[in-house]
């Protein structure tokens, strides 16, 4: 806080001004985000501190009591291996659903493979950086987003890689991007020309980038801010135009939507949903979970790298109820430390969405409960079961769909290590080998 209020000794003891780059610098001084000199009164600064020293608790309580998981039937694991990925950084898994396929990016080697259905695994070309998401644009065009630094950056470095089954190699179609996250395309002016949106998460910058028409040379329209992690596309006002919807993390986190004025221009952001800067939103999806006809939130927030890395009890997954006129309410929570990702889908196909999820934490005291599918019961009701098998790794990406082409939604989790310690502590735990991929193939059909 001391920095950001302009102190100039927490800027130097936080090496904002050191261990940087003249570029990523000269970036940090264009936004403003330290000022130069202090902001309030050296002696108002000491009360405010002073004020939270005495009124912040030693330490936050543990969980509510949560009901305990059963064990998952009715899907098979497969463990996925790469040959020489000791520690994987699994950075992106997706399920290409009309070939059959499942990519996988590794943040360690900047490399992409594609699982074909055969269980044959390919190299694809290597990327200059980390891949993080797949955007299906044509059945026979790969396009890929790579977000330049896993770690927090102020540089754009990341970028769009497309290749066509029908030329070779990739092609960089756009570069320059602040850590591109997601994206997707949609037609916004319902002109039959897809627009491409993208959230760049960046660091202290960032933003959603619309490109209309899907066109990268154009100069894009730019949304929100910094914290850019996904969006969906609904009307949600009911005007017939469709609207953004989008998640923003970072310290200013929220759920937004950017009401559609048409011809390719928006409303001022409106907030939906504000979070404390703590709660370490990751992830969300828009269904109707409890049939009423309105689209829910799906939110997952565990994400603890932060500057106050302790067990966090207000960390989980949550259903935000649709109330009508742009109003939601919390109507469900399950407590889970280190939620990263949850995806609603109907698994045991009785009509009902139930909902997949993982979390990622070192000291989880059930490592298999890492990843829980949420069996939905009716009434916003859900029956957790967890998967022995999760215990083989710590699960980051996660994407669910029909991988084995048999007709039912089979669920594909991620491992990563993101340092040595916490490989270590996973050969402590007695697993000799960590799985890249841990496939849950669904035998329902």
């Amino acid at each position: 806080m001391a920095a950001f209020m302009g102190f100039r000794e927490a800027q130097d003891s936080l090496l904002i001004w050191e261990n940087k780059s003249e570029e990523e610098l000269a970036v940090l001084k264009k936004l403003g985000i330290y000022p130069p000199s202090p902001q309030i009164d050296p002696k108002d600064f000491r009360s405010i501190t002073a004020f939270y020293a005495a009124e912040s608790p030693e330490e936050l309580p543990g969980q509510k009591p949560k009901e305990t998981p059963g064990v998952l039937e009715g899907f098979t694991p497969k463990k996925l291996f790469i040959e020489g990925i000791q520690g994987p950084k699994t950075s992106l898994v997706a399920i290409n659903e009309p070939r059959a396929e499942l990519f996988i990016g590794d943040a360690g080697t900047n490399q992409l493979y594609v699982k074909v259905q055969s269980d044959e695994l390919f190299t694809l070309p290597p990327t200059a950086s980390p891949p993080v998401h797949y955007l299906q644009k044509a059945p026979n065009v790969f396009v890929f987003l790579t977000i330049g630094s896993i770690a927090p950056s102020d540089l754009s470095q990341g970028a769009i890689y497309e290749m066509d089954l029908n030329s070779d190699g990739w092609s960089q179609v756009l570069d320059q991007l602040a850590r591109p996250v997601f994206g997707v395309w949609e037609d916004l002016k319902k002109d039959g020309k897809p627009d491409l949106l993208l959230c760049n998460y960046g660091n202290h910058g960032g933003n959603i980038s619309v490109y209309p028409d899907g066109n990268l040379s154009s100069k894009p329209l730019l949304l929100g801010g910094a914290g850019a992690r996904k969006l969906e596309v609904h009307d949600l006002n009911q005007d017939g135009k469709p609207d953004i919807v989008a998640l923003f993390c970072q310290g200013n986190e929220r759920i937004s939507v950017f009401y559609n004025r048409g011809n390719g221009e928006f409303e001022p952001e409106k907030i939906l949903l504000r979070f404390s800067p703590v709660m370490g939103s990751s992830f969300f999806e828009m269904h109707d979970l409890n049939a009423d006809g309105k689209l829910d939130l799906l939110v997952s927030n565990g994400d603890n790298w932060d500057y106050s890395s302790v067990l966090k009890p207000y960390h989980g997954f949550r259903i935000y109820e649709n109330k009508g006129d742009a109003t939601f309410e919390e109507s469900w929570f399950y407590p889970q430390y280190g939620a990263a990702k949850a995806m609603a889908v109907d698994f045991d196909e009785d009509g009902d969405l139930d909902l997949a999820t993982i979390a990622f934490y070192d000291e989880l005291e059930n490592p298999e409960q890492q990843f829980l599918l949420f069996e939905n019961q009716g009434n916003l009701t859900f029956t957790p079961k967890y998967n022995p098998e999760a215990a083989l790794g710590k699960w980051l990406t996660l994407d669910v769909g029909d991988i084995d082409a048999d007709g039912d939604k089979d669920i594909v989790l991620g491992a990563y290590s993101h340092n040595t310690l916490e490989y270590t502590k996973l050969l402590l735990r007695g697993i000799d080998e960590i799985p890249s991929v841990l496939i849950l193939e669904n035998g329902k059909n």
